[in-house]
């Protein structure tokens, strides 16, 4: 789990950080450094000089920076004019070039996800699930047994949405929580169409845990081969024939079929089968050695693939990351829809998220869903973020010269005792939900 965080974060803060660093030597300003975590008080872990910048790695696994040459120039007190404005120097950019420096790295946060989600899609093709071959139902496992589902429901709607992708469901649509899954659900012989909120807390719980814990596709059988078995050869059952009942209560998965075999494997069994377009109940006794005499073959549910090319790989990739960067929470938190305490997650948390196994598939989605997450994050206008030197370049812009040091030390300072309230806030959060896990 820490290596895989580590490894995570480590990536997404040089993507980042290179993404200012690109569009500032495109525009000709000199970075002095570039550094994946803090140097503290000037200690390094790796350092080395290269053309002019200092390239290294910090003590401090807070993050990442690239230092600008005239990044906080300053500013004369009397007109607020900057009083040296030397040639590379991020102060004697225009306004629009410097706009775009300071909005590289959210820019490459979102390609990176981009580029993640359509690789991943490539790789893995996407399947429809309205384009399953056989009837499906769904089989929940710990955690989708907790959200409500139970074994024979069928997922037809996501957020009211009935054409989707299979691996959505378990992207960022149901990882966020809140997320309603629309169910048909077989009551007395009658489908009931039910609503289901899959809450943030039982997501929290699929972390560390196998994605079929949620739930998997379940898995319809029928008769393979009858051996020795009398009661099932004088009936007439014969290779192909389906199961639907075991001593009167239905029958929905193969899994099913097994464990409930195994609890009887002392008795005689009663098995209602589908032969010649008609079910009978036919009594399964054992041979002398102890074995009903039959064998089964499973019908796992098989998916139409769905040819892409590579502009549609791009396509798809491009409106996962929207849908992973929109699906923020922002909007809930402020309608009331969600508490602050359920939207927000620190390092605490998504160390939780990584797990505790590494699966390449599940480590890559996850990065491609934090580097939204960051470039949402870095767009707040809050003055140490990019989004708050980018609102300050704005001003400028209208103003036609840049606000003075006093103001902006105030701002700086604000903007650092809010995010470093919100850090302590998110890590006890954290801490509460591992504790009550």
């Amino acid at each position: 789990m820490i290596a895989q965080f580590i490894l995570g974060i480590s990536i997404l803060v040089t993507v980042h950080e290179l993404g200012h660093f690109i569009a500032a030597r495109a525009f000709g300003i000199r970075v002095e450094k570039f550094y994946l975590f803090f140097d503290a008080w000037g200690l390094s872990l790796v350092k080395f000089k290269k053309n002019g910048t200092e390239y290294g790695i910090g003590w401090l696994p807070l993050g990442g920076y690239i230092k600008m040459t005239g990044l906080h120039e300053i500013d004369d007190e009397e007109d607020g004019s900057r009083s040296n404005e030397q040639a590379g120097s991020f102060s004697s950019k225009p306004a629009w070039q410097r706009l775009i420096v300071m909005s590289g790295g959210v820019l490459l946060n979102l390609i990176l996800a981009v580029l993640i989600f359509s690789v991943q899609t490539a790789i893995y093709g996407k399947d429809y699930i309205r384009k399953l071959k056989t009837d499906y139902e769904i089989l929940p496992g710990e955690i989708g047994l907790k959200a409500g589902l139970l074994p024979g429901d069928k997922v037809v709607a996501l957020d009211g949405d009935s054409v989707f992708y299979q691996d959505e469901l378990l992207s960022t649509r149901i990882l966020k929580g809140n997320t309603i899954l629309t169910v048909i659900r077989t009551k007395a012989n009658e489908k009931v169409h039910m609503h289901l909120k899959i809450s943030p807390e039982i997501m929290r719980l699929l972390a560390d845990k196998a994605p079929t814990e949620f739930f998997r596709m379940g898995t319809i059988f029928k008769f393979d081969s009858i051996y020795t078995n009398s009661d099932l050869k004088t009936a007439g059952i014969q290779k192909n024939d389906r199961v639907t009942e075991l001593d009167g209560k239905p029958l929905n998965f193969y899994e099913d079929f097994l464990v409930r075999l195994q609890k009887n494997k002392k008795k005689q069994i009663q098995l209602t089968v589908i032969h010649d377009g008609k079910a009978s109940q036919v009594i399964a006794h054992k041979d002398k050695d102890g074995h009903f005499g039959f064998s089964l073959q499973a019908i796992h549910p098989q998916m139409k693939p769905v040819e892409i090319s590579v502009p549609q790989n791009l396509s798809y990739g491009a409106g996962r990351a929207w849908s992973a960067f929109s699906d923020n929470g922002l909007n809930d938190i402020l309608s009331g829809r969600i508490k602050v305490a359920d939207a927000v997650t620190g390092p605490i948390g998504i160390a939780v998220l990584f797990g505790g196994s590494f699966d390449w598939p599940r480590f890559w989605r996850l990065l491609a869903v934090l580097s939204t997450a960051i470039a949402f994050f870095n767009l707040l206008p809050l003055p140490v973020l990019d989004g708050g030197q980018a609102f300050f370049i704005g001003i400028e812009a209208i103003r036609g010269k840049p606000i003075s040091t006093t103001i902006t030390a105030y701002l700086q300072i604000s903007g650092l005792v809010i995010l470093a309230l919100l850090a302590i806030y998110v890590c006890f959060i954290d801490i509460i939900r591992l504790v009550n896990i």
